[in-house]
């Protein structure tokens, strides 16, 4: 049970773990980063987003602020200059042209103070009369005459009276979008214009991010594009060209940031409503942008990556070559004690690493320990298979010497016939007892042959006519090792059970030398006419029967003692097959390494007894 839980405890490498804890520490510190650097986009995005809604809506008060004075400054002089409410009761100004240069000049000399819009005028419907003034030529030449010609338009005067002066009026003029503001008092109209490019010139803080400024209505329709970035005229052409085309979130990103895809590049825009007219101001920026900071953030990240995963593959490299040069010292010393040289030892004559040696120092004991533990063994195991082989060679012979002993008192009755054979039977019994008893533990087959033939000989004696023995044996096994008895065991079974008188019994026994898988093996086959194995007991041998330590019926002493010398002569590279041999009857095979038999210094000498 232990040995089968060891068996299927998994191990590892520390080494590899080590690699693979540097993996997993680089992936981790990537995808760490990546998270990161996700939330870094997401909170600068949401930061940059509130940033430019703070500055938008800032711009908006301020913006507002500025054009409320210009409101105060309009109604006062709706509602208290002489020189408008003069000019606004005459049908014929012909006479008054003074008052006309003074509301002018008063225009020039105040504009001055109001940056927001580019021009003021008066108007008076009863005398058409004109009064206005710009610090743009443009304006000053072409607008003027355009928003005249607009209040001579009885609908234009009505709208004007509706709103009188509370809101920003938008116009349209050469694709460029005016706000007019107007107080209709008294048949006196006051008011000042701008365009949104003044309004949005004080929005040049966000140039630095490429920004495009929107107006737009309620519905999100573009209405003006606006650049405080001088450089950024392309784009700025790029989306004036397709405003028509373009609806934007307003609602949405007036609360989050949103993000629209024009022409294939990403925007995030933000939008604040105005307070001054019924347009909605929006903040369109190049997502590129917003991601420069975030790669300013990977470059140091990645910097950082560099030198944390340098630090580490050096204390990685270091501790791998600590425990490589360990490893390399142990299993070189291990390969040459299992190659044989039991003298092999860690060398710590150099070593300086106080942990170094204590390994090598507890490994040089362990493999002396484990030296003598295998020397002791092994000497223990020589005793005790010396014994074993001792006992199973002394069941041999008692066998056969009784089975002889009874043939020789037969034989025994003093007739000539009879004294002949029984000489005959006394010598060849006395080589077979010779060869048993001796002590070789190994042999060469053609000893084994020669005294199986003997043993043949001795048997044909019993039963003269009874026996045909056939023999096919390969002249390159003759000198393959061997134990001793173990063909003359194959023949006493064959004799035992099958052999009767009056009937013939054909035995053939058959070497054969071969290779496999660049090994020389013998091949041992021997094959009598007798009844052969029943079913039984070949499924009984072929389960139970090697590892059975008692036989079954007390028939097979000879086989159970053969499979137990090969093991102890072979341990597990030898094979025994018990068959049937089709027309004939029992059939063994046994299948053994090929050992070339070396002649002992003690050859010759074997146990001698009254038959020597």
């Amino acid at each position: 049970m232990m040995s089968k839980e060891k068996d299927n405890k998994k191990t590892y490498s520390f080494r590899k773990r080590l690699f693979r804890f540097f993996y997993m520490l680089v992936g981790v510190t990537i995808i760490a980063m990546a998270v990161y650097a996700g939330f870094f986009s997401y909170s600068l995005q949401k930061r940059t987003y509130r940033d430019i809604r703070q500055f938008l809506s800032l711009y908006n008060d301020q913006t507002s602020s500025n054009l409320k004075s210009v409101d105060y400054y309009l109604m006062e002089l709706s509602n208290y200059s002489t020189d408008v409410s003069t000019i606004s009761m005459l049908y014929d100004i012909s006479e008054n042209y003074g008052n006309v240069i003074k509301i002018s000049q008063m225009f020039e000399f105040n504009l001055r103070s109001f940056p927001v819009v580019q021009g003021m005028y008066a108007y008076f419907p009863r005398n058409t009369t004109w009064v206005g003034y710009s610090g743009s030529s443009q304006s000053q030449n072409t607008f003027q005459p355009f928003l005249k010609k607009q209040f001579q338009n009885d609908e234009t005067i009505g709208n004007i009276k509706n709103a009188n002066g509370l809101k920003w009026i938008p116009y349209v003029y050469e694709n460029k979008t005016y706000l007019v503001k107007t107080f209709y008092y008294d048949n006196s109209m006051v008011g000042a214009w701008t365009d949104l490019t003044t309004l949005s010139s004080s929005l040049r803080n966000l140039s630095d991010m490429d920004a495009l400024i929107l107006f737009t209505d309620k519905e999100g329709n573009i209405i003006s594009v606006e650049s405080p970035n001088s450089e950024n005229k392309d784009l700025l052409q790029s989306i004036s060209s397709i405003k028509n085309d373009i609806k934007l979130p307003v609602d949405k990103s007036m609360n989050a940031s949103e993000i629209i895809t024009v022409n294939g590049d990403r925007y995030m825009i933000t939008t604040v409503e105005l307070s001054y007219c019924d347009y909605n101001i929006t903040a369109m920026i190049p997502m590129k942008k917003i991601g420069e900071t975030v790669g300013i953030f990977w470059r140091y990240a990645v910097l950082f990556l560099l030198i944390v995963l340098t630090a580490f593959a050096i204390v990685v490299f270091f501790l791998n070559r600590f425990i490589g040069n360990t490893m390399n010292m142990l299993t070189s010393v291990n390969k040459a004690i299992v190659a044989g040289d039991s003298e092999q030892r860690i060398d710590i004559s150099n070593e300086n690493c106080s942990e170094v040696l204590e390994v090598a120092t507890t490994y040089n004991s362990m493999v002396d320990h484990i030296q003598k533990l295998k020397v002791d063994v092994y000497e223990e195991r020589i005793q005790k298979k010396n014994f074993q082989l001792f006992f199973l060679r002394s069941q041999v012979a008692p066998h056969f010497l009784i089975n002889c002993l009874n043939m020789i008192s037969y034989l025994a009755d003093g007739t000539k016939e009879n004294t002949a054979i029984l000489r005959k039977m006394i010598e060849t019994l006395s080589k077979h007892l010779r060869y048993t008893l001796s002590t070789d533990d190994k042999v060469p087959i053609s000893r084994e042959i020669e005294y199986l033939d003997n043993y043949v000989e001795l048997t044909k004696l019993r039963f003269p006519g009874c026996i045909t023995y056939e023999k096919d044996f390969d002249e390159k096994s003759m000198n393959a090792a061997i134990f001793p008895i173990m063909l003359i065991m194959f023949m006493e079974n064959a004799f035992k059970f099958n052999l009767v008188m009056g009937e013939e019994l054909i035995v053939k026994v058959k070497t054969e030398l071969y290779e496999k898988d660049g090994e020389k093996r013998l091949h041992i086959t021997h094959i009598d006419s007798g009844e052969g194995y029943s079913e039984d007991f070949l499924n009984y041998f072929n389960t139970g029967f090697i590892n059975d330590p008692n036989d079954k019926d007390g028939n097979h002493i000879g086989i159970r003692n053969v499979i137990r010398r090969l093991r102890l002569y072979y341990d597990e590279t030898a094979t025994m097959k018990l068959s049937n041999e089709p027309g004939m009857g029992a059939r063994i095979d046994v299948d053994i390494p090929y050992l070339e038999y070396e002649a002992p210094k003690t050859e010759g000498q074997t146990v001698k007894g009254i038959f020597s």
